[in-house]
């Protein structure tokens, strides 16, 4: 069984010279691709309308590791202030929670990784940021004519998704509790209580629903998992998820076979002593 992550609409800063140190309280100046960029402004690629961010939204850099207030929003670009600094390096994702941001329901990118899953026969398809069930109907158009057996699994890591909760769970064939993002578009303190909202309403409307990022990530650099991550892979299970996921434990880790045998072990027990 294959899965086919698509990227999604994701901003992301242009190239640099060289990486950047931000320091609190700095001004700094994002520009779109297409604006009269001047020297020691910071490209990032999105191209949509700046009209939707307003001044005194935070923009969070590298999953959170660097954030900006927006201090004024001009053509073009972005004045902000940095709220906590650190370096700096190009094509790093960019989140901006609050701001209902201009994009179309699939990037170019993902039209093309459409076409490449599709005439590969792909089992599943998961979207990224879907936002409502329009978005989850615009991959269908493209997938289930030709490949009517590939399965559209919703990432829920918006907050637009939250909103549109049980129009994307209906439209979709599964659903993916997507913690990484979904933890930068809301506090983290949020996310274990989003995490058993999606799961129970999954389970309700009879849609399967996979929990994913972070679950043993202490294995990417070490043999075994910290109890707390037994802990979370265990109560996904009895929270009612259908699958938990490994992301970077196994794509860049140290011990990806001992994470799949642990997780396995894991949920084994779990489910026969609950």
């Amino acid at each position: 069984t294959i899965l086919q992550d698509l990227k999604g609409n994701r901003i992301r800063i242009g190239r640099l010279k060289a990486p950047l140190e931000l320091k609190k309280k700095q001004r700094v100046i994002l520009a779109q691709p297409g604006a009269a960029a001047r020297p020691g402004e910071i490209p990032f690629d999105y191209r949509g309308s700046l009209k939707v961010i307003k001044k005194g939204q935070f923009i969070y850099i590298d999953d959170g590791s660097i954030t900006l207030e927006v201090k004024a929003v001009g053509r073009g670009s972005l004045t902000c202030e940095v709220t906590a600094g650190g370096t700096l390096k190009e094509r790093k994702g960019v989140n901006i929670p609050l701001a209902h941001l201009d994009f179309p329901p699939l990037s170019v990118e993902d039209k093309a990784d459409i076409e490449f899953g599709v005439a590969h026969k792909l089992d599943f398809i998961a979207q990224s940021f879907v936002r409502c069930a329009e978005d989850v109907a615009a991959v269908a158009r493209l997938v289930k004519p030709r490949h009517p057996a590939c399965r559209i699994i919703a990432k829920i890591e918006a907050r637009e998704a939250l909103e549109n909760l049980e129009e994307i769970v209906a439209a979709a064939d599964g659903v993916m509790v997507a913690r990484g993002d979904l933890g930068v578009m809301f506090p983290l303190w949020e996310v274990p209580v989003l995490q058993k909202r999606i799961i129970k309403l999954c389970n309700r409307l009879g849609k399967p629903v996979i929990t994913a990022t972070q679950m043993l990530e202490t294995m990417t650099a070490n043999p075994l998992p910290t109890r707390a991550e037994v802990s979370d892979v265990a109560n996904a299970v009895l929270d009612g998820t259908d699958y938990v996921m490994l992301s970077g434990e196994t794509a860049a880790g140290k011990y990806p076979a001992e994470t799949v045998r642990m997780m396995n072990q894991v949920v084994k027990y779990t489910e026969a002593n609950s």
